[in-house]
């Protein structure tokens, strides 16, 4: 795959992950946000882009500490190890 032709799949994947998190926020559906954030920030550490994937996950975990689920002490690991929470 050429640079131009991974960096067009890769807008691609963005846009619809877009799409998917904002149907997720107007559901309320805590726990598919947590989902989908986590993945935005795999999809952003790929690209070569820590801080975008750091506000992802930092949207992943607060939203995993509302709906309690599982992923939040992995999270806050994450990000702990990114230096990004103490």
């Amino acid at each position: 795959m050429t640079d131009d032709a991974a960096k067009a799949a890769a807008a691609k994947a963005r846009d619809g992950l877009q799409a998917e998190l904002l149907k997720a926020h107007a559901a309320g559906d805590g726990a598919l946000l947590v989902q989908l954030y986590t993945r935005a920030a795999a999809l952003a550490v790929a690209a070569g882009e820590p801080d975008r994937a750091g506000f992802y996950r930092t949207h992943a975990w607060i939203f995993a500490l509302e709906c309690g689920h599982p992923d939040a002490p992995a999270l806050r690991a994450a990000l702990a190890a990114e230096g990004r929470v103490d």
